[in-house]
Parts: structure tokens; sequence; C-alpha cells
């Protein structure tokens, strides 16, 4: 029987069906999630390539618009009594595991794709978030604090300590496994242990995303990187870089003879490659290895540590996960069998590989023990010749579970028995080669926010949909617990009777709660009908009373709080799909497309009419689209490809370009003050940004909030609150009334 979380990642109903092309549905979903954020913002799904030989002459958005964004601030400082304060979550307890039974329900924070430990105190930890930034720990992370909130980008690929110099530690930035490669900026170098960093080769790594890095033992900084734009590599501690492999390279490993044969093997999607002493890279012939395919399949390399001789490879190739191993250097690499085991209550006899080309990493302490990460972690013992294996991230029954899709593994070196495992669930310690497991997640905000939704009678009060880690909700400081399990997606509260809330999952998956959002609450109220390829990742869902609308190509509109729902198709062909919505009234539904197209539905006689499409403010991903509180008139529309903010003062018939002097960068979300004029914020891939002439100009909002993805904002009449979700750093607030008037009730200082 599978588990709830199983259940949801398969897409609960009919979302549990093949896609069009018979590919499996978590692959599906994978590759779904990823082009959401590529296409609303118009990134390509192509990793640019190195630019080691010349500067690239394209504008590099991301570093462009932190630029743009500093030269705001300079001109208009924010007022140092606008702070941003965390909301968390520091770690969500009773986190999902594909486990059942005691130790299945384990704190989590969210996706870790590096980890780091220093080799002159265990005890000091580092890890790289996928779009978090990077943390420390000094105490074998018992505490944790961030440490590059302030970088042009808090997105992690890889980590690594100088093991001749454990002061010195080198980031590379953007996630090699996600579509966040487009978030990296360089490289980031620290020379006191991680607590601060500096940025280098900027224009060589900008838009590439890591996913290794390694540096020579031997010292004198030399590095090497395997990335989605190549490997290469530097003599001079990333002053300078040559490179070793065109287009995207997996992985990397160095190794040096007892002979003094220096070995360097790289996995990339053409291939093994091994270079010795410095010479030309050659192509390694692995029996058995067919071609591999970019976007669906993935290469792990490395080297034993205590024989340098021996080297293994982790491949997914054509459906199926195969193990190599050389026994010495100058030997044959052979084939090793993994053969059929269970894999905790979800997938018998097979290591799922539906979705390498995200999680799968090879590990190694020893030379009869080694690490398969791919959505479970497996291990392998050797004895006598023969291989065992086991699926130590998920117990059924009894014993410790950690969170599904893995990306990262480190080592204590002083211990080989104690590992520490990074996956979307965040860190895990064990202390005895995975047979128990301790989650090192609390104090780590770097949950990845996707929407948020309050209630109006109690400030303290949220619900959050997050990547991977389901829905969450907070009723207190500090007091955030998980109430829906898998992807949690766009979620909305009734606000004439708030104890009634919406949570969805991906697709058109649709819950209500009329109970605050309790655990043991929800109810499925999904659309009949409702599966269709048009729609995207996590399709939008807007509330005003009893109606509830959740929208693709097609539009479902309910009038009794999801009971029974009337379907409305948007014209436009199957490029019109609902990226955004808004309920002025009860009788009047505002539907936006990726297009650029915003239409009305009307409830009139009974039945709801048509979509009437109204003036496109112009073509492009609408992003939000809101009706001013104060103004029926006053449309805004914000834009994430490319990023604009638009609004109306007659009801869609004409628009403006209130872009103004905002950097160029998508523009996420937008919120009115309800009582001021013309006062609105809109939050972007670079923080919040506010405008008190109704779009003549912006400043950007506040201090304090990290240089993390916005994508989210609420506003908190009652508490005069502005709340505003982040990729990968959690909730953060702002009370926007400042001096001895300012509210503080019900916001727990």
């Amino acid at each position: 029987m599978k588990g709830p979380i199983e259940l949801q990642e398969r897409g609960a109903g009919k979302a549990a069906k093949e896609g069009a092309n018979g590919e499996q549905p978590v692959q599906r979903k994978i590759f779904l999630r990823e082009a959401a954020f590529l296409d609303a913002r118009g990134l390509s799904r192509e990793a640019k390539p190195l630019a080691i030989a010349e500067e690239r002459t394209t504008a590099q958005s991301y570093g462009h618009a932190m630029r743009e964004r500093a030269t705001l601030l300079a001109a208009a400082p924010p007022s140092p009594d606008l702070v941003w304060r965390p909301l968390g979550p520091s770690g969500i307890p009773n986190g999902q595991t594909y486990g059942t039974g005691p130790g299945s329900a384990v704190t989590v924070a969210g996706r870790i794709s590096a980890i780091a430990v220093d080799p002159s105190d265990s005890r000091r930890l580092l890890i790289g978030s996928a779009a978090g930034g990077i943390w420390q720990s000094r105490d074998g992370g018992a505490n944790w604090t961030p440490r590059t909130d302030d970088q042009p980008t808090l997105s992690i690929g890889a980590l690594a300590f100088d093991p001749s110099d454990g002061s010195t530690v080198y980031a590379g930035t953007g996630e090699g496994n996600s579509e966040y490669f487009h978030l990296g900026q360089g490289i980031l170098v620290s020379h006191d242990g991680g607590a601060s960093w500096t940025q280098i080769a900027e224009q060589v790594f900008a838009e590439v995303g890591f996913y290794r890095l390694v540096v020579d033992p031997a010292g004198g900084g030399r590095l090497l990187v395997a990335t989605t734009g190549g490997a290469a590599e530097s003599p001079d501690g990333g002053a300078t870089w040559s490179l070793l492999h065109r287009g995207m390279t997996w992985d990397v490993s160095l190794a040096k003879h007892h002979s003094g044969v220096e070995e360097i093997l790289l996995a990339a999607p053409d291939g093994l490659f091994a270079a010795k002493n410095g010479g030309a890279f050659n192509k390694v012939d692995l029996p058995g290895l067919p071609a591999l395919d970019t976007r669906s399949e993935r290469m792990a390399v490395a080297h034993v540590p205590s024989d340098p001789g021996q080297a293994f490879v982790f491949a997914a190739t054509h459906g199926r996960a195969r193990l190599w191993h050389r026994q010495g250097r100058n030997a044959p690499w052979e084939s090793v069998d993994l053969p059929s085991f269970r894999l905790g209550q979800l997938v018998d006899n097979v290591l799922s590989v539906d979705q390498a080309f995200y999680d799968w990493y090879l590990a190694i302490a020893e030379a009869d023990t080694i690490y398969l990460g791919a959505k479970e972690l497996v291990k392998g013992v050797r004895t006598n010749d023969e291989w065992k294996w086991s699926d130590i991230s998920t117990r059924i029954g009894h014993g410790d579970s950690i969170h599904p899709d893995q990306h990262t593994m480190a080592f204590d070196p002083t211990d080989p028995d104690v590992i520490y495992a990074g996956c979307d669930g965040g860190i895990f310690r064990s202390p005895d080669r995975g047979t128990s497991w301790t989650s090192l997640n609390a104090g780590l905000a770097i949950s990845e926010v996707e929407y948020l939704a309050q209630r109006p009678d109690d400030a303290t009060w949220l619900l959050a949909g997050l990547q991977d880690n389901g829905t969450i909700r907070r009723e207190g400081p500090d007091e955030w617990s998980q109430v829906g399990l898998g992807d949690g997606g766009d979620c909305a509260t009734d606000l004439s009777a708030p104890d009634v809330c919406y949570h969805s999952y991906f697709h058109m998956y649709l819950e209500r709660s009329r109970h605050r959002g309790d655990a043991d609450s929800w109810e499925n109220v999904t659309p009949p009908d409702a599966d269709t390829p048009l729609q995207l990742f996590y399709p939008p869902v807007e509330v005003n009373g009893s109606v509830v609308v959740k929208a693709g190509h097609t539009v479902h509109l309910s009038r009794d709080a999801g009971d029974t729902w009337s379907d409305v198709d948007l014209a436009g062909g199957q490029r019109s799909i609902a990226s955004a919505l808004a309920i002025p009234d009860q009788d009047t539904v505002l539907v936006a497309t990726i297009q650029g197209d915003v239409f009305r539905i009307q409830f009139d006689n009974a039945k709801w009419s048509e979509a009437d499409m109204l003036l496109r403010p112009r073509s492009g991903w609408i992003s939000d689209l809101l009706v001013d509180p104060q103004n029926a008139n006053r449309y805004w529309a914000t834009f994430s490809n490319p990023g604009a903010v638009f609004r109306s003062d007659d009801a869609g018939a004409t628009w403006t370009d209130v872009t103004a002097d905002l950097p160029a960068i998508p523009v996420n979300a937008v919120v009115c003050h309800p009582t001021e004029n013309d006062r609105v914020w809109v939050a972007c891939d670079v923080g919040v940004f506010e405008s008190r002439d109704a779009g003549g100009s912006w400043a950007v909002y506040g201090t304090g909030l990290p240089n993390c993805l916005a994508v989210d904002l609420v506003f908190h009449e009652g508490e005069q609150l502005l709340r505003v979700g982040t990729r990968s750093r959690g909730v953060w607030e702002l009370a926007t009334q400042v001096g001895p008037e300012m509210p503080l009730k019900e916001r727990g200082l």
C-alpha cells in the first residue's frame, strides 16, 4: 500500500496517469515544475557554456538586476525603522518521509544541495541550500547561522573545504540539479572557515550551475569544477581558468596514486573521460553503457580515497541504474550487478531513476562501503567479493527514515561511520553509516515557499505551500506544523469565514478545511474531470466567500465552497492557460494567462458567462492579478517574462506600463494598501519594492531581507503587516507602520 506522500507525488486520482508520451508521472512532475519556473521567466532550458575564452556579450540578467537594485538603494535608502523579520519556519516538525512507524516523521527544512565538514574541526559544518544560501554550524548541527544573505545569489550547488587549510572554503553558486542553475553568479570564497564570503569568477560562471567542486589536497589553491556549462580547472584559487570539457559535466573526481600518478575522471552526457598527469582527456569504455540523455539521465564518478587506484561509476540510463567498478589503476572497468531488493514500501526491486537528472550521487569513504543517492539512499557493503544492498533512507514499521530525493553526502573526516545526507528535506546525520538518523534541521530557515494565505482576524495564523515539503501552518511565533503532504501549491482562506481554508497540490488537486487547516480536517474538493495537460504545475487558486476558482485552460468555478463546479474554457487556443486570478466580487472573476491576456467571467441569470477577453496589457507571462480594494476599476497585472508592472484605471479597457525604474527582473506578486491611495508593493526575484505614486516610481522596501527570490505577498490590514514568501528563505514580515502607534497585538513580540 502506498503512503500518503507517494499518492500525492504520483498525483492523486487521475493525475496518476502516465503522461502523453508515456513517461512516468513523477519524472513528468519534475519536468513540469522546472518548466513552470523557466517558462514564467523566459529562461532557456539549455545551459550556457563557460565564458573562459571570452566574456559573454549577452546581459547576465540576475547579476545585472542586482546592480540595478544597488543603484536604487543608493539613490533612496530604506528607512532604518523598516526592518524585515523572519517568521520561519526554522525546521518543520513531523515532516514527510516514505517510512512508517516510529522514526518516520522527522523535522525537515528544505532542499540542501551541498554539505562540507571542516577537515580540522569536524563539529564545524557548512550546508548549501538550493536558493537559501550557505549556513554554518560550529557545534555539529545543533545551531545554524546564515552566512551569505547579502551575496548576489543564494543558490548554491557545491561546497568544498581546502583539505590543506581548513579556513579556506569554496562554494559554487547556481544549483546544477535544478532550474536554479540560472541563478549562478560565479564562486564564493571564504578565508575564515565560512563566516564571511567574497565573490570571484562571476563572468566565467554567470548563469551556470555547479554539480561538484574539488580542491586539490596538495594545496596551492588548485580547483576542479563540474558545471552545467562544462568542466574547468583553476591553478590559483579561481583567479584564472582553463576548460577541461566542453558542455554539461555532472561530476569530477581527482586522485593521486601512491606511485605519483594523478588521475582526473569526468562524468558527462557523452560518457566517462580520464586524464593522467595533466594529459589529454580520453573517453573510457564502460561495458554496456549506451548514450545518455541529458534531460533524464545522469552519471556520477568517485575514486576510493584510501585506494585511489579503485574507482566507481554510477549511472542512470535507459530506465535502469548501473554501477561499474575498477579494481586498480590499470585494471578494466567491470559492471557490478545491482540485484533486486525492496526499497521501502514504494518501489519493488528497482533503484529509482525516473528523476536522476535531479537527484543522483555516488559517495565513498572506504572501498567496501559505497552510498548511492537517488530518490532513495542505498548503501552497498562488500564482503568476500559479494555486495549486499539496503535502503537506508526508508524504514517500514520501525527505525529511522529521512526525507526522499537525495542530493549530496559528506563524511566526518575523523570517523567514517559518521555520514551526513542532504536531500529535499534538509540535512540528516547518522553515527553508524545509516542504521540510525538524527535530523539537524532545527534552526534552518530554508523552505521553498510557493504561496501564502492568512486570516484577517488572527495575524499569527499563516498557511504556506512549499516545494516538496507539503503545506504548512503557523499558529504562533515559531509554531509551524505540516498540515498537508507532497508538493504544496496555491492556498487561500475565506475572509468572511476564515476557519474555512483551501490548499492544493500540483495540477488540479484541491482540498478544503472548515477547521483552521487542522491536519486531519482536509477534504477533497477537486473539480471533476480536471485532469488535463493544459494547466500550470501549480495552477492558481482564488477564493472570495463561497466562490472558489481554480484554473488552467479551463476555469473551474464553484459558488458553494467547492461542493459543485462549473467550467468555462478560455479563448485563444491551447496556450491560453491561466496563470493568475482575481475575484473582486462574488459575481465577477478575472483570469490572466501565460500569453498576457486578461479575461472577465460574470455570473448572471444563474450561470457563469463565457470568458470575455479584455485588452491585453502586453504579451508575456502574467504572474499576478489584483483589483484595488479601494477602487474596483483599478487593476494591477505583474509580468515575470519579461518583468513588468501594468495598471488599468478603467477596469481593463486600457493599460499603462508602470514598471518605471524597477530592475529588469521577473515580478512575481503585487498587493495594494487597503486604505492608502496609490500605495502598492511588488515581489521580484531580487526582493520587494514599494511605490507610493501608483507605480510612477519604485524603491527597495525595508532592510534585512536576504537576496532571495520573493514570490508571494499578503498584507494584513489589522496589524499593518506586509508578508513575503521566498524561495528557500521561508516567510518574512515587515511592520509598515512605524513609531509609537505601531500595532503589536498578536505579533508575538
